[in-house]
């Protein structure tokens, strides 16, 4: 029977989390074969992450929505199964923090296969196995709480491929992890994909490392509804415009297209043939010589780990100034500090020429804007519009600038929502848009698009664009070195407990590939065609083919 069943079947699902509420998803319908590989693709909001928890069945009972519609695991519907769905389907979550419910990393992975009943000895090799697969066996016995983003997704992860489903959904796996991690934690689901037959769906908006070896992408528009359905190369080859009116970000190698004809199967090859791309436009002219923000050989460890030391920098006001480097290298930790969240070890601080200690905690919250790196952990209200009214008083004015800044990021619709039942897209832009409302001399954002759209993080940056404009120093921690390159006037690069790295973007990926490279920072796009574009002039005047 399983042999001609599809391993996973969704029929006209429609999900909402109110029976009042438009629905999230609307009549989805689909199908996947064991051991398929597909991209589930979508504007932020549309739904992705919630179907992916309809299809291995903690929706709607987790959350108390409404769901019609079937979902199948080899003909059987989920509520008949005789063992629950998340024993063959593993959903890996954009936060993992949802779904961890132990101390360690250890006990963490143990726990799942506790419920599947295996003997200490079998849990023992199985844990020690995947921490070795996913190179984060230095992780066993570490809390949770003391990881970054980044190692939490492979912790996530390594739950999940322990229990060895038949399916395996991640959402946003790669969200959280530098390039080089990014591109190894893909050719390692690869691997194992290859060898243990799983079928894998994929939600990502960071497409280049998935793109080329997906059988099938599926894509939903923003009201929910399946628009797109077909086999990788073809629908990248033949729907690029359509995917761009969505909002969903094009792997970088279709870009090659726009300057070499040939087809997206050798795209995938990246082939480099023609000339550079031409550079963005270009930025604010001066920036101010004044310092908003300086911070002077600042130190800290936790315990006897020191995560960074003798860092010192200057943000000048009106600048774009962005934090890299790899994963665990203490950017958060170092924005956190900067922002006397946590109290640093040793080192100055001054905001605006005045020590940071000088000011009140809320004079500095009237000085400072933040955004954290998980959302949820600054909503303090029941209402999207009271998130951003919040602190102020009930004027005409407040709450046009709150409607204003809710129609520019997309959330005008969900005002009246609470928070938390925003997709973590969606929760990301409100992080930001409340850190709008006040006028802050400095505003600092720990992965400031992390789960957008390729539309939305596009909108998201030219905001920030116009407040640098108006003097507001930006501070940022990003992995994204498209985004670096195209809005950044300086990028500060930590790797191995030191600032490595203080200057322009262009002199960083023009000059010093080097450290880049050490640093786990893989070049924008048109810094490798340059790089290509050179060696293959070299390999022309030496006589090369």
């Amino acid at each position: 029977m399983q042999a001609c069943e599809p391993l996973l079947s969704a029929g006209r699902l429609t999900f909402s989390y109110d029976q009042d509420e438009k629905p999230i998803l609307q009549n989805v319908s689909f199908q996947l074969r064991k051991g398929e590989r597909a991209l589930l693709l979508g504007p932020s909001g549309c739904g992705k992450s919630s179907l992916a928890l309809c299809l291995n069945g903690l929706y709607p009972e987790a959350c108390d929505g409404v769901q019609s519609g079937t979902v199948s695991l080899y003909g059987t519907p989920l509520s008949h199964l005789t063992e629950p769905a998340a024993r063959s389907i593993g959903v890996v979550f954009q936060d993992p923090d949802q779904q961890f419910c132990m101390l360690t990393v250890e006990d963490e992975i143990a726990f799942g296969l506790e419920n599947l009943q295996y003997t200490k000895e079998d849990m023992d090799a199985i844990i020690d196995d995947v921490l070795e697969k996913l190179e984060i066996t230095h992780l066993k016995t570490r809390t949770i709480a003391s990881l970054s983003g980044g190692s939490k997704q492979k912790v996530a992860l390594a739950c999940i491929i322990a229990m060895e489903p038949e399916l395996i959904i991640l959402d946003e796996p790669t969200a959280q992890l530098d390039p080089h991690s990014a591109r190894e934690l893909v050719r390692l689901i690869k691997d194992l994909q290859a060898k243990k037959g799983f079928g894998l769906l994929v939600i990502e908006h960071q497409l280049d490392h998935w793109a080329p070896w997906m059988d099938r992408t599926i894509v939903l528009d923003e009201t929910g509804q399946k628009v797109m359905d077909g086999e990788t190369d073809v629908i990248f080859e033949t729907k690029v415009e359509e995917l761009i009116e969505l909002g969903i970000p094009i792997p970088r190698v279709i870009s090659l297209q726009k300057h070499v004809s040939i087809p997206f199967t050798l795209c995938k090859e990246k082939l480099f043939h023609e000339p550079v791309p031409s550079l963005p436009e270009p930025r604010p002219a001066a920036l101010s010589a004044e310092d908003a923000l300086s911070v002077h050989e600042l130190s800290f460890s936790r315990g006897a780990d020191v995560i960074f030391q003798d860092v010192s920098f200057s943000v000048k006001k009106g600048s774009i100034t962005a934090i890299a480097g790899p994963n665990g290298t203490g950017k958060s930790t170092l924005l956190s500090a900067a922002a006397k969240l946590i109290r640093p070890l040793g080192g100055d601080i001054k905001i605006d020429g005045r020590p940071i200690d000088s000011y009140s905690e809320k004079e500095l919250r009237r000085l400072i804007g933040y955004v954290f790196q998980n959302p949820e952990h600054q909503f303090v209200t029941d209402s999207v519009i009271q998130e951003l009214m919040f602190g102020f008083e009930s004027s005409r004015a407040a709450k046009e600038k709150a409607l204003q800044l809710l129609t520019r990021f997309g959330l005008r619709r969900h005002a009246s929502q609470h928070p938390f039942s925003l997709s973590q897209g969606q929760k990301r832009r409100l992080s930001v848009a409340t850190m709008l409302m006040h006028n802050v001399n400095v505003l600092m954002l720990d992965e400031p698009t992390f789960g957008q759209d390729a539309k939305t993080a596009r909108e998201c940056m030219q905001m920030l664009r116009e407040i640098q404009k108006e003097g507001t120093a930006v501070l940022m921690v990003t992995h994204d070195m498209e985004l670096v390159s195209d809005y950044a006037d300086t990028i500060l690069v930590l790797c191995g407990t030191k600032l490595v790295f203080r200057g322009t973007p262009d002199a960083l990926f023009s000059d010093n590939t080097r450290i880049a490279e050490q640093a786990h920072l893989a070049l924008p796009l048109r810094y490798e065609w340059m790089r290509h574009d050179r060696r293959r002039r070299n390999e022309l005047a030496a006589g090369g083919c």
